[in-house]
């Protein structure tokens, strides 16, 4: 028996090192186990974050990294909506997949988690681009905590069911990234019950709105622009979000990876470097489409519509003068410069654990 094991990428804390010792050791020796780790269109890990985030597991399971090129890929077939699956081809020779996944709110599945590891993950190009188009992107029931009539998670299931995956492992972190609970069992039994539960911790209603809201992000998200711009849309493009017309939105990041470096975040620097009108993104976008990566520039766009943008970091000398649109200061102090005297702040501890409704 050929079992595969997804587990996220480094960019979501799912506490690798508790979860997959217990897992691997329930299976059995009687199990080829191949642990691949879900990079998407993302950076592969170097080898010194394998060992870091996988642990003495690393020495002992055959561990792989996900490669989304064509050659790497095999054809599954279409969904009903037409929508090509290319996912990676060692799944098709898999008698059995678990799937490790973290539960947070999620800007197009709602929630993320469940068998989104596997479905999105290991897809191949043409699958993440497909998914990550304004077909989707623009439907009313794709946003972060929707998950009924949500076609984008829909498709993740979809995926899902044409794979044998047997079992999920569901993780909840508290806002600081601690371990809070893990839900296990069949695929989707497991994620309902971890979304319900992540409801009542992550969904937060606000009465008052603000002139500003300084967020705070995990070190994992604050590795790169790509990753810690998504606090951007949280905050933004929520139901009904709590910042006033035209207000502002800080995000602190290291951003120690630039932009960053896989094929998806390097699309989205060429859409965000020289970026003036972002009416204009949004059109073309709607009109043409978009590959994967200049989604998350299309994202960054709306939440212009709605906001003015900018990073606290200790680099931001580093962006300053580059043709971006976004404010960048270096710390705290500098920023409060520019927000007015008597404007209403909101200091948001972790953007990606609380969602805050109006």
């Amino acid at each position: 028996m050929k079992t595969i094991i997804a587990v996220p990428d480094f960019t979501r804390e799912a506490h690798l090192k508790k979860i997959l010792p217990g897992l691997v050791k329930k299976l059995g020796r009687a199990q080829a186990i191949e642990i691949i780790i879900a990079t998407g269109l993302h950076r592969s890990p170097t080898k010194k974050e394998i060992r870091h985030n996988l642990g003495a597991i690393a020495d002992k399971i055959k561990v792989s990294v996900h490669d989304h090129g064509k050659n790497s890929v095999a054809y599954f077939g279409r969904t009903k909506k037409g929508i090509p699956v290319y996912l990676n081809k060692k799944i098709k020779d898999a008698d059995s997949i678990i799937t490790v996944g973290v539960v947070e709110p999620h800007l197009y599945a709602g929630y993320s988690g469940g068998v989104k590891v596997v479905a999105i993950g290991l897809a191949g190009e043409k699958t993440i681009n497909a998914t990550h188009h304004p077909r989707f992107l623009e439907h009313k029931g794709t946003r972060i905590c929707s998950i009924k009539q949500n076609p984008f998670r829909d498709l993740i299931n979809e995926i899902g069911q044409l794979l044998p995956i047997k079992y999920s492992i569901n993780i909840i972190n508290d806002e600081n990234g601690d371990l809070l609970r893990v839900f296990k069992g069949a695929p989707q039994a497991s994620f309902k019950k971890a979304v319900s539960y992540s409801q009542k911790i992550f969904e937060k209603k606000i009465k008052r709105s603000f002139d500003a809201v300084i967020c705070g992000i995990p070190e994992t998200k604050a590795i790169n622009m790509y990753q810690a711009s998504r606090a951007f849309n949280y905050v933004a493009n929520t139901r009904k979000t709590i910042l006033k017309n035209n207000g502002l939105i800080l995000v602190k990041a290291d951003l120690k990876e630039g932009f960053g470096k896989g094929l998806g975040e390097r699309r989205f620097m060429n859409k965000m470097l020289g970026l003036k009108d972002p009416k204009k993104l949004v059109r073309q976008i709607k009109k043409r489409g978009c590959l994967a990566g200049e989604h998350r520039a299309y994202m960054v766009a709306k939440a212009m519509l709605k906001a003015r943008l900018g990073f606290i970091s200790k680099r931001a000398h580093l962006y300053k003068n580059r043709p971006l649109p976004f404010l960048f200061f270096k710390d705290l102090k500098e920023a409060r410069k520019t927000i007015k005297k008597h404007s209403r702040i909101y200091y948001l501890k972790n953007a990606f654990s609380s969602i805050l409704i109006n």
